[in-house]
């Protein structure tokens, strides 16, 4: 059995078992020649060279799955960030009609011009 520290992967292991949530892994072995224990066909010998592969099949799907796992929860930390900052995008402009003395004309400006910001700057 290969033994993998998933937490590397991005993915929530207890000390000592399998890791947590809906995953599946599935190796197929692909081969004219391939070494059973039995000849039921129910296990494969266990060869160094086999280990080897699995392992690095293995190490590869966990980092796919790791990059992916990282860009949704920075997708998700930036959709946080910039609905905080939408939400305050009309209380700082009418602080700055307050302090200003603008008109509510120049309000609605400076409320469109932070938003044009906030979306170039998400863009960028």
């Amino acid at each position: 059995m290969i033994q993998t520290d998933w937490k590397a992967y991005q993915f929530q292991q207890p000390r000592g078992a399998l890791p947590l949530g809906p995953m599946l892994v599935m190796l197929h072995i692909a081969s004219v020649w391939v070494p059973f224990t039995s000849e039921s066909k129910e296990a494969i010998a266990h060869y160094p060279e086999i280990v080897k592969e699995m392992r690095l099949g293995l190490q590869e799907c966990g980092r796919r799955v790791a990059m992916h796992i990282r860009k949704r929860r920075r997708e998700a930390d930036e959709a946080k960030k910039r609905s905080y900052i939408e939400k305050y995008i009309p209380q700082v402009a009418i602080g700055l009609q307050q302090i200003l003395e603008f008109s509510d004309v120049q309000r609605d400006d400076v409320v469109r011009k932070l938003g044009d910001v906030l979306e170039r700057s998400r863009k960028a």
